[in-house]
């Protein structure tokens, strides 16, 4: 077994145990002690234990140098339009691909006088990642300073908010974290690491960090449109 493998493995197992123990725990303090829950408990926890190493080695193997050599490649080639129009292509596929996306639409499909369709839902999620880090890489290609844009999305969402249904508010303000799932992340960071790689600016390193900050913002702010017309 490689040095590699094994250090996926330990990993996964450091990020799945001690919630395993922890739920251990307090199911056994609350619920009482069941051999029948800790076996459950102990098989749920190595399908995701055997999930999660395969989902991560996916996303590492093929998703991560994809998201690279996007972002490094087509500024290269003098393309930045087609640039633009590919980040927002692919970070919308990896985001409705993303598990967290999946499971916020099933909490809201469980809540059907919500009036929010949740295959709506989860194209409008996605689309707001997509609109943002577009923003975004066009941010790193113009040289634009990252905290303008910051401070223009948050004014805009505390606006929106006043005239969005109430009740909705907390779901939207939610969906920009859950949208940045394990999946949509790490392909995000990979496509701004690759376009900031080419550019070669002293600031290279505000250049490659700060796309998943306002890929959160744009869930939001879709939704918060969204909602307001609704």
């Amino acid at each position: 077994m490689s040095g590699q493998f094994r250090a996926a493995i330990a990993e996964v197992v450091t990020a799945v145990g001690p919630l395993t123990i922890a739920v251990a725990v307090l199911s056994t303090v609350f619920l009482g002690f069941s051999w029948r829950t800790l076996a459950q408990l102990l098989i749920g926890a190595a399908f995701t234990t055997a999930g999660l190493f395969l989902f991560l080695r996916g996303v590492r193997v093929a998703l991560l140098p994809m998201g690279e050599m996007i972002g490094a490649y087509l500024p290269k080639r003098g393309a930045p339009m087609l640039l633009v129009v590919t980040a927002f292509i692919f970070s919308f596929s990896v985001t409705i691909a993303d598990p967290s996306v999946h499971v916020l639409v099933a909490q809201v499909a469980s809540f059907p006088n919500s009036g929010i369709h949740p295959q709506l839902l989860a194209i409008l999620l996605s689309g707001g990642i997509g609109f943002l880090v577009t923003i975004a890489i066009l941010r790193i290609l113009l040289n634009i300073p990252i905290k303008w844009l910051f401070t223009g999305a948050y004014i805009a969402v505390i606006i929106l908010s006043f005239f969005t249904r109430p009740e909705l508010v907390p779901l939207f303000l939610d969906s920009g974290s859950v949208s940045t799932g394990p999946m949509a992340v790490p392909c995000i960071i990979a496509l701004g690491l690759g376009t900031a790689s080419v550019l070669q600016r002293k600031q290279s390193l505000a250049d490659e960090f700060g796309l998943v900050g306002l890929a959160t913002l744009g869930p939001i702010l879709v939704l918060m449109v969204w909602g307001v017309f609704m």
